[in-house]
């Protein structure tokens, strides 16, 4: 098991600053931005829970560039169906888009209840870290409007 730092700091480096990420609402968003708060290309998904894969997902079908999906086990759990229309997309040739999950049993962000037990591996997922809780972060520091500005730019929409 390691930490969700960890785990992060290993994704990022894998997938550089050229690519997109996509965060999960709460605690992911937290934590990447923790970390990474001055680098371009991150959309902190904030406000719909598990959806970060198929946000990511429609951004990869329209982008050549890498775009990475950060999203926690339970939220996951709220739209795993997700996981199916990424399997087929990535049959069809789709090589863009990449899923993480960072699993540590629990819905962190509203108070670390437990969730249910995630499987050891899911179509559509390219890997499943199992992570140490790293203790309460911050609110994310990035406006709406600002976030919106910023996938914009990152997509060359404006």
């Amino acid at each position: 098991m390691q930490s969700r730092s960890d785990a992060l700091d290993e994704i990022f480096s894998k997938h550089g600053e050229a690519a997109i990420y996509v965060t999960n609402t709460g605690y992911m968003s937290r934590a990447v931005y923790d970390i990474k708060a001055t680098q371009r290309g991150i959309f902190y998904m904030q406000g719909s829970m598990g959806l970060s894969p198929a946000i990511a997902l429609g951004i990869a079908l329209n982008t050549e560039r890498e775009v990475v999906a950060l999203v926690g086990d339970a939220s996951l759990l709220m739209h795993l169906g997700i996981t199916h229309t990424i399997r087929d997309y990535k049959n069809k040739g789709l090589e863009n888009l990449y899923v993480y999950i960072l699993d540590n049993g629990c819905h962190e962000s509203v108070g670390a209840y437990k969730s249910s037990h995630l499987e050891d591996d899911y179509v559509g997922v390219d890997k499943i870290y199992k992570i140490s809780c790293d203790g309460k972060l911050p609110r994310v520091g990035v406006s709406f409007k600002e976030n919106i500005e910023e996938l914009r730019k990152g997509l060359s929409c404006e």
